[in-house]
């Protein structure tokens, strides 16, 4: 069970008890209350008109009557009216939670619990007036503030001989069998003879018993003018309750004569306090849950859920549809709240999902691969950047008007003839488990804010990466009508043969199909996360790789709109010139690709991971391969015999060896690199020598 989980299983638990506390003590103002005195009313009524209609059973049903009204009875008035009738009722109170002292409703002040404190020594001697002190302030009362009462204050509770310790003695007001206790009188302790009566009658100094006191609940307070009887401010019910916050207010849990109150009391201001003190903490740690998880990609969307009866809703037809729209209303409220706090995200996002949105339409001067790499290209960037929260809106009303429809559905059959029936049939109609629908729902929210989640996160990458996708796609564009119809007229004007320039714009076109196949995957490994670095970096790793592609890719254009012609032009009129052309070509088309491995070089060498720098290496192997790959196809479709096969095979050799073995160490890397650039031009210029003999 997840942590939310068992939290909202205790909240449900606390709130049992508490229903089960407020209906045994709120009375007829608590709703199930309530409702129970109207069916015991109900009853009554039915058991009224039996007795008038069968005499025989006149005695059965006043039992019952009798039984029924005592419930109500019951029922009538709240637990709190119950409480302030007892206090009423009751003067003194020995305390649950503090049972070393007594209460003193009239006053306020608090007294020793004689039945605990040794208010005599042991073998029934009494204290010397001078020992008092030490006694009070060595005993541990729970209580601060103990003292020697006032002999006023000692009379005033034991004037009307309620209080518990009272021993019956006729006229005497005699206290556990003990006439002399002390007293404080005009800044002395003095004994106090409760054979007489009066406040300082009969005043001695002799040994005395001790009943200790304390004003510590009612210091610098009014207590006593409030509850005075005599008080014409307060009403009666008013000057009880001074009594019963009293108690409440320091925590007290008084005994009452009638075990019932004492324990309604309990129920009221112990269990129930507690208990939603535990719900409100439970509350709070499942809202803080739902906080830091609400509306983002690990939102749980089952804390959300819990309030629901799933296996009622699932088994009503009435319950479902009706579930179903209030979870999309709060699914709604939410997203909308999401959207007020993301508004300048929502609104980039939206920006690019609108250039996105266009149907690709294929464009009759690109090759049917080209078309579908663009097509596909687009449709990726589709799925990853293209989403605004009205897609995510409209999908989840479209749910919420499905259940709409069912209600008015059953509006319909309930204005027809066949109700039954056609309520039977569409009671058996399938349809998703309210669980599974709530998930789903809950999906599509989450798989949205993933997205925006991580276009925040990662904001100059995206809109780079949409640049990149708009350029690129138009950018190829311009190559397969503008670069090709410049290359056409700056070649007719020279005299240059279609049949020439053709082949030079069809390599020229294989080279830039091959770069534009390398600007997807970047954009899919910078999807995946970061490519930390060792140094830090302006740019991330991902974008460094499109913009070297970039370059490189202008670096090939510039060559065949500025130089291509003038290596054929170099050679047109020799022998085997076609021969020495394409070779100069591909040796010229190479330095870019060294000037391309040289910048890879920097880049994979500080990334800080090996898997990245192997990734890179996978990604540009096959650009750094095309040059010795057109040759060695170029040689064998020309049948050139001239060239030694010692030659050839070391040239094919170079594909072979690759940079992995090197990636542990830059140096080592960046030598292979020159000896292979090397070893590339020496066999180059060797089968160029071998073509000239």
């Amino acid at each position: 069970m997840s942590n939310l989980a068992a939290l909202t299983t205790q909240r449900e638990g606390l709130l049992k008890k508490i229903r089960e506390i407020e209906a045994a003590c709120e009375g007829i103002e608590n709703e199930n209350n309530a409702k129970r005195v109207q069916e015991l009313n109900l009853e009554q009524a039915q058991y009224s008109a039996q007795r008038q209609e069968i005499a025989a059973k006149l005695a059965v049903v006043d039992g019952k009557l009798a039984a029924i009204n005592a419930g109500i009875m019951e029922l009538g008035g709240t637990g709190v009216e119950k409480i302030l009738e007892a206090i009423k009722n009751q003067r003194w109170y020995f305390i649950k939670n503090k049972p070393r002292i007594l209460l003193d409703k009239n006053t306020g002040l608090i007294w020793a619990n004689l039945n605990t404190f040794n208010y005599i020594k042991e073998r029934d001697e009494r204290y010397n007036l001078n020992e008092v002190g030490d006694i009070i302030n060595n005993y541990s009362f729970g209580v601060d503030g103990f003292r020697v009462p006032t002999c006023y204050e000692l009379w005033q509770a034991v004037e009307d001989k309620t209080i518990p310790f009272h021993r019956d003695c006729d006229d005497y007001w005699k206290l556990l069998d003990r006439f002399y206790w002390a007293c404080e009188y005009n800044g002395s302790i003095r004994s106090k003879d409760l054979e007489f009566s009066g406040a300082t009658s009969e005043m001695g100094f002799e040994d005395v018993a001790l009943f200790p006191c304390s004003d510590y609940l009612i210091k610098n307070s009014d207590y006593q003018e409030k509850v005075n009887p005599d008080n014409p401010v307060y009403t009666e019910k008013e000057r009880l309750q001074f009594t019963l916050d009293l108690f409440t207010q320091n925590e007290l849990w008084p005994i009452f004569n009638d075990d019932a109150i004492t324990d309604l009391y309990k129920k009221l201001y112990f269990e129930k306090p507690k208990l939603v003190e535990q719900l409100q903490e439970l509350e709070n740690q499942i809202k803080q849950l739902q906080t830091v998880t609400l509306l983002s990609s690990d939102f749980d969307y089952t804390a959300l859920l819990a309030k629901y009866d799933i296996k009622a809703i699932d088994a009503s037809f009435i319950k479902y549809y009706q579930a179903v729209q209030q979870w999309c209303r709060e699914l709604m409220e939410k997203v909308d709240y999401y959207e007020e706090q993301k508004a300048s995200v929502i609104k980039d996002f939206n920006l690019i999902s609108l250039k996105l949105s266009k149907k690709y339409e294929a464009n009759s001067n690109l090759t049917e691969a080209e078309n579908i790499l663009l097509c596909d290209r687009q449709r990726f960037f589709q799925k990853n950047f293209s989403l605004g929260m009205s897609s995510v809106k409209t999908k989840i009303l479209a749910v919420k008007k499905q259940a709409d429809a069912l209600e008015y559905r059953i509006d319909e059959i309930d204005e027809g003839e066949n109700s039954l029936r056609e309520l039977a049939e569409l009671e058996q109609e399938k349809r998703a488990s309210f669980a599974f629908l709530a998930e789903n729902t809950a999906k599509i929210i989450k798989n949205a804010l993933r997205k925006i989640e991580y276009f925040e996160a990662n904001h100059t990458f995206v809109m780079n990466a949409i640049n990149i996708w708009e350029n690129w796609t138009e950018g190829y564009r311009v190559f397969k009508t503008t670069y090709k119809e410049d290359m056409k007229n700056d070649c007719e004007d020279d005299g240059i043969e279609e049949e020439i320039w053709s082949a030079w714009y069809q390599d020229w076109q294989q080279l830039r199909y091959a770069i534009e196949l390398k600007m997807q995957p970047v954009i899919e490994r910078g999807l995946r996360g970061d490519m930390p670095t060792n140094s830090e970096v302006k740019t991330s790793v991902p974008e460094q790789l499109i913009h070297i592609l970039d370059d490189y890719k202008k670096q090939i254009d510039k060559f065949y709109k500025e130089e291509r012609k003038g290596i054929y032009q170099k050679f047109a009129f020799q022998a085997g010139g076609d021969l020495q052309e394409k070779f100069e070509t591909e040796s010229s088309l190479y330095k870019f690709v060294a000037m391309l491995q040289s910048e890879l070089q920097d880049i994979i060498f500080n990334c800080k991971n090996a898997e990245d720098r192997v990734w890179i290496l996978n990604w540009a192997n096959s650009l750094l391969d095309i040059q010795i790959d057109e040759v060695l196809k170029f040689v064998a479709n020309n049948d050139l015999q001239k060239i030694s096969h010692t030659i050839l095979d070391e040239f094919a050799a170079l594909k072979q060896k690759n940079y992995d073995i090197y990636l542990a160490d830059a140096k080592a890397y960046s030598e292979e690199k020159a000896r292979r650039e090397k070893v590339y031009n020496s066999l180059i210029f060797k089968m160029r020598k071998d073509l000239a003999k």
